[in-house]
């Protein structure tokens, strides 16, 4: 699987060299929030843009990967705390009808 994201990775950066060599000469003015910036190159609005999204996805991920951890350690314990119960119950002696 991670050899399959690789080559998604380099095609999608391939993809964006190639736009930005095909539409290096355009300027665009962005507008964030009120503040203006203009005469930027469009490559570089998307290869920012890019690297943005690229952010963004880590914070979510890192907060997916810690909530499963924690997850992951909760059940772990719940797990060998039932394993002990079960080996309790399993070493209980017999009793006997009278």
């Amino acid at each position: 699987m991670r050899f399959v994201g690789l080559i998604f990775f380099i095609i999608i950066i391939g993809f964006m060299i190639g736009f930005w060599v095909l539409n290096n000469d355009l300027q665009v003015t962005v507008d964030l929030f009120g503040y203006k910036v203009s005469n930027l190159p469009l490559a570089m609005v998307c290869i920012y843009s890019f690297i943005a999204g690229m952010v963004f996805v880590l914070v979510l991920a890192l907060a997916d990967e810690i909530a499963l951890r924690t997850l992951l350690y909760r059940l772990r314990r719940e797990n060998k705390n039932l394993r002990k119960e079960l080996t309790a119950l399993r070493n209980l002696p017999f009793e006997d009808e009278q």
